[in-house]
């Protein structure tokens, strides 16, 4: 779950599974919450992901609204993983996202790149801090944005434990919130 330190929260619920060592599918459910429970959204995406190797990969999202209609999506990523020494690692991503529901209406096109440099204690502690930005052609301007996120996650067994906080540099209207986020993923 996720929230920005007030009434609204965000649950996603997300299935992933292999088919290969190449192939992936999934999809997610995501429920967001307002005025202390009194709405709620939901969405979803499917995606699939392709894996080059060990450490890069091709993913392909589209995600739809459920009971609202703010426009569906089509997201295109590419992503790499880059371990630097035995206990470093670096996940590289850039994401070009499609139609309304990710570029707002006049938009054609919204950019994303991220980085995530992550400490590895061991198997079963990491330390991470993402930092992202982003911005659509046609709304450069209102929409560009830059987020720093410090996350920890603990495993137990087949199931990890994440604590992440959202920190938004640009604090202006297009990125004037921050969030915590606890996140349970346990293999099925």
């Amino acid at each position: 779950m996720r929230s920005d330190f007030g009434s609204n929260v965000l649950f996603p619920i997300n299935i992933m599974g292999s088919l290969n060592k190449e192939w992936e599918l999934g999809a997610k459910v995501d429920m967001y919450t307002y005025n202390q429970l009194d709405n709620v959204e939901a969405s979803v995406d499917f995606g699939g992901r392709y894996r080059m190797g060990a450490a890069r990969y091709i993913q392909l999202d589209g995600y739809f609204g459920l009971n609202r209609n703010n426009g569906g999506a089509l997201v295109l990523t590419y992503g790499k993983e880059h371990y630097i020494a035995k206990n470093f690692s670096n996940s590289y991503e850039a994401r070009a996202g499609f139609l309304e529901g990710v570029t707002g209406e006049d938009g054609y096109v919204k950019f994303g790149l991220g980085t995530i440099p992550t400490l590895h204690f061991g198997k079963s502690f990491l330390c991470m801090i993402e930092i992202t930005s982003s911005g659509s052609i046609g709304h450069l301007k209102d929409d560009f944005m830059v987020d720093i996120i410090p996350k920890m996650e603990i495993a137990f067994g087949a199931t990890r434990v994440r604590v992440e906080f959202d920190i938004g540099v640009m604090q202006d209207d297009n990125n004037d919130q921050k969030s915590i986020a606890l996140y349970v993923m346990t293999a099925l």
